[in-house]
């Protein structure tokens, strides 16, 4: 029972590495399902939900093997494989959106005003426009 519990730690490590090299928009569709460990073929495999997003693994296969090594894995190659129709993979690390308190709005709001047209002042437009005020419970006003 030891190497399996081994093998399923070392996968869950290159997992989370994959995870940290990834574009959050790609790390959302690959799962690590199998590290093979062979002399002199250490290689990693990663499962794509798209054919769309294997492509891309493959493109960035030799950059991730290369981060994965820089990291200490010892990793010699990244193979990819496709499950199509399953969508996206769920992720345990997902990232929620943070609200922002009532000073930060208003300090971005002051900056908003203050700066001249440009894209910054576009996108600062973009997220004030998109920001749910924080609940009054939160300890300001709404």
């Amino acid at each position: 029972m030891q190497p399996v519990v081994e093998k399923a730690r070392q996968i869950s490590a290159l997992s989370k590495l994959c995870f940290d090299f990834l574009p959050s928009g790609l790390a959302r569709l690959v799962r690590a399902i199998n590290f093979n460990s062979r002399p002199g073929d250490r290689q990693l495999v990663l499962l794509a939900a798209s054919p769309a997003a294997a492509a891309k693994l493959k493109l960035l296969s030799e950059a991730l093997t290369m981060y994965l090594l820089q990291q200490g894995a010892q990793v010699n190659s990244v193979s990819v494989r496709v499950q199509p129709g399953k969508g996206s993979f769920p992720v345990a690390e997902a990232r929620q959106a943070r609200k922002l308190s009532l000073a930060a709005l208003e300090a971005l709001r002051a900056l908003h005003q203050g700066l001249p047209d440009s894209a910054a002042k576009s996108a600062l437009k973009t997220l004030l426009e998109h920001h749910v005020t924080p609940a009054k419970a939160d300890g300001g006003e709404a």
